[in-house]
């Protein structure tokens, strides 16, 4: 056990190396944002902060471990209802393996979908039709628990989007890992998701440029642009449990290749496993670094800042959940799932 717990910290720390090494000068240059929105409102509605909890199907796509420590079979369909319109939708099944291999395997897709939207042009700027910006992933994740504290859940997805009549795709991997320590309930969880080869829109466009009084037109490749690579770490525990009532947290430390460096802080209330409420936030670690002459007034130099709300009730084999986000200066987003397991 302790063998292949070093090889799955070491290759989790390995990937979450090749990640940072892309993170210092490439904010906002990534794509397929999409695998970031998260459409679990259980995961939402925490803040994120769930690679420690991971105990349900929903949060596959935080933590791939999560489908190892449940029973029977899991279905689960979640909608978000993103800004302008936006849909993101998610489908999950996970099932055990009855054979000598043991452990769990789980088929999902995420897809989003952005509606029709007018296309323009430098000269057509009234828009001369519509066109559809749409993206998805399908992928298979398989988990196994190696001792009863200790698991591991593994995953690879084909990525695709499609944009117009021009589409880029790319296979990219989720790698995670749960060690209950044996103290109270505590839970240390570490993931690394999205990691994969850049992708590339196919085809080319033309490049036209003014030189003097000429005018030039040049055919070119689209260039290549970065998957959301995230390397993250959590612990979670029971506050309280007494009776019918218990109060879990959670707090990760996340680091993407496109963004600073966050803390997620989560708190979920069980009512006799039936009922639910959740809330959490997150925010970056450290504050913009700002540059001589810069406004020291200007928001967008604060530290992000980030709250989410939900719950959701378990009746019988059928869950309902739902997670509330605002979203700074736009619309809200609101989550919602329907779960069966048997």
């Amino acid at each position: 056990m302790r063998r292949t717990a070093l090889i799955a910290l070491v290759l989790v720390v390995t990937l979450a190396g090749l990640g940072w090494t892309q993170s210092s000068e490439r904010a906002g240059s990534v794509g397929v944002l999409f695998l970031k929105l998260g459409t679990s409102p259980r995961v939402a509605a925490m803040g994120n902060a769930y690679v420690g909890v991971a105990d349900d199907i929903s949060g596959i796509f935080l933590n791939p471990v999560s489908i190892v420590h449940i029973d029977g079979q899991h279905i689960s369909f979640s909608n978000m209802q993103y800004m302008v319109d936006m849909q993101a939708m998610s489908a999950i099944w996970s099932f055990p393996i009855q054979s000598k291999i043991g452990g769990r395997m789980a088929i999902h897709y995420t897809g989003l979908y952005s509606g029709d939207m007018i296309q323009t042009t430098a000269t057509e700027i009234n828009g001369i039709g519509y066109f559809t910006w749409n993206e998805l992933a399908i992928g298979l994740t398989y988990g196994r628990m190696f001792t009863d504290k200790f698991s591991i859940g593994v995953g690879a997805k084909y990525v695709r989007t499609d944009v117009a009549d021009f589409y880029s795709h790319t296979v990219a991997f989720d790698v995670g890992t749960l060690y209950k320590t044996g103290w109270r309930n505590l839970r240390l969880g570490m993931s690394v998701t999205n990691f994969g080869p850049d992708m590339q829109f196919k085809g080319t466009y033309d490049n036209t440029w003014a030189a003097s009084i000429w005018r030039v037109s040049v055919e070119e490749e689209f260039g290549d642009f970065a998957l959301p690579i995230c390397f993250q770490v959590g612990i979670a525990d029971e506050l309280y449990m007494e009776g019918k009532s218990r109060v879990t947290a959670a707090l990760d430390y996340s680091h993407p290749n496109d963004l600073a460096e966050r803390l997620h802080l989560g708190v979920e209330y069980a009512y006799d496993e039936m009922f639910f409420l959740r809330g959490g936030f997150f925010t970056d670690v450290e504050s913009p670094e700002t540059r001589e002459g810069d406004d020291s007034g200007d928001s967008a130099l604060d530290r992000y800042w980030e709250y989410r709300f939900g719950g959701g009730v378990i009746i019988s084999n059928f869950s309902v959940e739902y997670a509330w986000q605002s979203i700074e200066d736009l619309e809200d987003a609101h989550r919602f799932s329907l779960g069966y397991s048997f």
